[in-house]
């Protein structure tokens, strides 16, 4: 291959399409259209002479020698990157950039009110665009630019995008103090009979608290779903109706609210907080700054 005649957009082509396995997918990443992918990668086959992809039913797979190279053409962008974007940002304290972060309610609630407080002492022109994490395709928001980071309980994301585990956070039950049949604790038969209040999930997604009762032979009596775990434990306070939520979040609620906290009367996987990126932004300084601040705050929690 002669380096001086080639050039050096192909080889982004080739690491989006190594990466996705999917020209159409690789196209969004690279905010091209697939056709402008597909002639890129002809244009490529011509330097190397080799087919560097097959295709299959639902995508394409690379060839040996595609795979040969893949690590270092990754190496060589990653580099390529750093060496454009380091003289831009030498001082945290002067970005102002605006990054967008997917949040769940429970990362919001939690996270941004230190986080804050950090980027106040040492990134006073940084601005943060916070959005739910409901409602948006993440996926395609963060392969597109559309989105810098996600954070929040979402294991679809992890085998697509760069995570990084943040913390683990425990469910549990409560109901009012003055309860009528529960008192201290709650059993499955009570769990299995009591009225709950529900939290709305992700389409696609069965709720790990719902499949927990499957195995256990029952449904829960949802009376009503909210659309997040914020309002339950006021609902809860004025009500016989029980919920499920995070330890953590009951944190936020008001003492006077009296609330019983009780242990789930049945296991469940323990939920971990992450936060996800694009390759894109791996080597950013500014999102790799942001990260860390994320991820010290989270070990204070």
């Amino acid at each position: 291959m002669d380096i001086e005649a080639l050039d050096l957009n192909l080889l982004r082509v080739f690491d989006a399409v190594y990466r996705e396995r999917n020209l159409s997918r690789a196209a969004a990443r690279l905010r091209m259209s697939q056709p402008g992918v597909s002639q890129a990668l002809n244009r490529l086959r011509q330097h190397t002479g080799d087919a560097l992809f097959i295709r299959q039913a639902h995508g394409v797979a690379p060839t040996a020698y595609s795979d040969a190279i893949s690590e270092p053409v990754a190496q060589a962008l990653n580099g390529l990157q750093n060496v454009l974007m380091a003289p831009s940002i030498r001082d945290i304290r002067q970005s102002e950039r605006r990054l967008r972060v997917a949040m769940s309610d429970y990362s919001q609630s939690l996270i941004l009110a230190p986080l804050i407080r950090l980027l106040d002492a040492q990134a006073p022109r940084l601005q943060l665009r916070i959005l739910p994490d409901d409602g948006i395709e993440l996926q395609e928001a963060l392969s597109g630019g559309d989105l810098d980071l996600v954070v929040g309980a979402i294991p679809p994301l992890v085998e697509y995008f760069r995570h990084q585990d943040l913390c683990t956070e425990e469910l549990v039950c409560i109901a009012r103090a003055g309860h009528p049949e529960i008192q201290g604790q709650i059993d499955l038969d009570a769990y299995r009979h009591a009225e709950h209040v529900g939290v709305a999930v992700r389409a696609a997604q069965v709720s790990r608290i719902d499949a927990a009762c499957a195995a256990h032979g029952f449904q829960r009596q949802i009376k009503v779903i909210v659309p997040n775990f914020l309002p339950m434990p006021f609902i809860i306070a004025a009500t016989d109706c029980v919920a499920t939520m995070p330890r953590r979040l009951l944190r936020l609620a008001p003492p006077h609210l009296g609330l019983q906290v009780m242990a789930l009367p049945f296991d469940l996987p323990t939920a971990i907080i992450r936060q996800f990126w694009a390759e894109r932004n791996h080597h950013d300084p500014v999102c790799c700054w942001l990260r860390e601040q994320i991820w010290r705050v989270c070990q204070t929690l």
